[in-house]
């Protein structure tokens, strides 16, 4: 029961909105019709009683009542303007129970006066504070509950006047109307504005993203095409004998491929960069890992990908790197993910001395423990490899329909 500031304007804590916001031209706009309304009440219902006999001006103390909430109502125009907001909640509450006290008062003291003099200054004041209430208050409860005091006293003022009671629902249904119409054009008003706003901060916000890829895209051309050819140029050709510092620099221009293809997400969640993670790993130790991922890239099911599904393939993809660095004889692998028709499919190939998949082990083997990795996340995979032919591993992972 509360007038409450919309978020986004200026004196809200935390809020994100500026001077400048839809919402805060909405709450400027409100606080100007509220001392409008106000002022204008004042003229109507002062000049109703000065211009007519003066017949309340007399009646115990209805003169001083009348004083109060005149100034009142005064000092709640002040503060508006002061603030261009509306006023503190405490404020509003005093303004609107002194007007209750009012016109309680009024049907006590004036008495049968009442039934040719109340709509000639009060009444109209209190319908008039109708449209102040809608104004002030954001919900329909608060709007609601305001509206019951004020129709009750006027229905207690004329029973008080031994007047019927029925005879003040037309004023007390007018009442309603003017504070039920009032918020409902304000909550239409800040709906607008706050949609306005959030499509205006949406702009914004692609406009930002759009200078960032245009200024990433001139980066990653000016690196391409001098730092990382140099670095990847020193590691294929043979400038640099020490192999570690070798590694070191692959391992690098690695990463730097990956960072200006914009493959620097979370390995934990993104799996073209926990695949990349693995390559960069491999790199580190020697081996020239040649990584095809542009279908995964591209891809939307890359997005919102399970974890374990992540986990799975990057854990494959490691142990067939390992198993070309440590087994195949050779220093270069060729790895491609791709994902197509819900699948999620992964290649390693090697053109070291291969061997025999069915050939017993000590262990568990390659071909069975890639298999088995597969399988656990409902996939399947194949080894196909041959002495001296080189080694092909190949998975396939289905996704979820949701996915």
């Amino acid at each position: 029961m509360s007038p409450q500031r919309p978020p986004g304007t200026p004196g809200t804590p935390g809020s994100a909105g500026s001077a400048g916001s839809a919402v805060a031209g909405i709450e400027r706009s409100r606080a100007v019709t509220m001392v409008v309304v106000r002022v204008g009440a004042m003229v109507l219902c002062g000049s109703l009683e000065v211009l007519g006999d003066g017949r309340w001006l007399g009646l115990g103390p209805l003169p001083y009542l009348l004083g109060a909430m005149a100034g009142a109502s005064l000092l709640v125009c002040a503060v508006t303007a002061a603030r261009a907001a509306l006023p503190p909640r405490p404020l509003l509450w005093a303004d609107l129970a002194l007007v209750v006290v009012v016109v309680l008062a009024a049907g006590r003291y004036a008495g049968p006066r009442v039934t040719d003099g109340w709509p000639g200054t009060i009444l109209p004041y209190v319908l008039l504070v109708g449209i102040m209430v809608g104004i002030s208050f954001r919900t329909f409860p608060a709007v609601l509950a305001w509206t019951a005091a004020l129709g009750g006293a006027l229905l207690l003022g004329y029973v008080q006047s031994d007047l019927v009671w029925w005879a003040a629902l037309p004023h007390v249904a007018g009442l309603t109307t003017n504070a039920t119409m009032a918020a409902y054009v304000m909550r239409v008003l800040f709906r607008t504005a706050r949609d306005l706003d959030q499509a205006r901060a949406g702009e914004l916000r692609r406009s930002a993203q759009l200078s960032q890829e245009r200024e990433r895209g001139r980066t990653a051309r000016v690196l391409h095409d001098r730092i990382l050819q140099t670095m990847e140029a020193l590691t294929r050709d043979g400038w640099i004998a020490d192999p570690s510092v070798r590694a070191r620099v692959a391992e690098e221009s690695q990463w730097l491929r990956a960072f200006l293809r914009g493959d620097d997400g979370d390995p934990a969640e993104d799996v073209v960069a926990a695949l990349e993670e693995v390559v960069r790993q491999a790199v580190g130790s020697g081996l020239r890992v040649e990584f095809n991922a542009g279908r995964l890239r591209s891809a939307p099911e890359r997005q919102g990908m399970p974890a374990e599904v992540v986990e799975a393939l990057s854990g494959i993809l490691r142990e067939a790197l390992t198993n070309v660095r440590k087994h195949a004889g050779v220093g270069h692998a060729v790895v491609r993910a791709e994902c197509r028709s819900g699948t999620l499919a992964l290649s390693v190939l090697d053109h070291g001395s291969g061997f025999d998949p069915d050939a017993p082990t000590t262990g568990l083997g390659i071909a069975r423990s890639i298999r088995d990795g597969a399988r656990a996340v409902g996939g399947s995979a194949d080894v196909e490899a041959a002495p001296g032919e080189g080694t092909l591993v190949s998975v396939r992972i289905p996704l979820p329909s949701g996915e």
